[in-house]
């Protein structure tokens, strides 16, 4: 089951992305509510669980948190998801992080669905007789040509 995202922390100075151990130039740092390990993930990691997460599905072009300062002072985090499509949607925290959650969701059981459904069987799928017949369509004299011409061409190969 996926954990519940308290709060997500950008790793502006990169580093080496765990999953794939290549440097990126930024990363993000998943803090979940039960404060168990936090989970780093690179750009494309969450551009496909924003990907997965969206209902209905859309592709994800691009992601950017906005820290907007209000008169008095306060701040706001949003976050502006960028779809392929042109169109774009603005999140608070909260609704980004289930997003995200969701899209891991998703992952999990498709996952799980690959890995309990039982592996073909030899009926679920039609066989050409011809190529899985254990009994030979050529007669013996028919054989006995085929013989004669393969020892035909081994020998013309000896030759030249």
């Amino acid at each position: 089951m996926s954990k519940i995202i308290h709060n997500i922390e950008i790793l502006t100075d990169g580093g080496i992305n765990p999953e794939t151990t290549i440097y990126e130039e930024k990363l993000w740092q998943l803090h979940f509510v039960d404060h168990s390990d936090s989970r780093i993930m690179g750009r494309s990691k969450v551009l496909e669980y924003l990907t997965k997460g969206t209902v209905p599905p859309k592709t994800v072009h691009s992601f950017k948190k906005w820290d907007i300062i209000t008169t008095q002072g306060s701040r706001v985090r949003t976050w502006v998801i960028v779809y392929d499509d042109k169109s774009h949607v603005q999140l608070i925290n909260k609704d980004f992080y289930s997003l995200v959650t969701n899209g891991h969701k998703v992952e999990q059981e498709k996952e799980e669905l690959v890995h309990s459904s039982p592996p073909p069987t030899e009926k679920s799928s039609p066989l050409n007789p011809a190529l899985f017949e254990s009994t030979s369509r050529t007669t013996d004299e028919e054989r006995k040509q085929i013989d004669s011409f393969r020892e035909k061409v081994i020998e013309d190969l000896k030759v030249t």
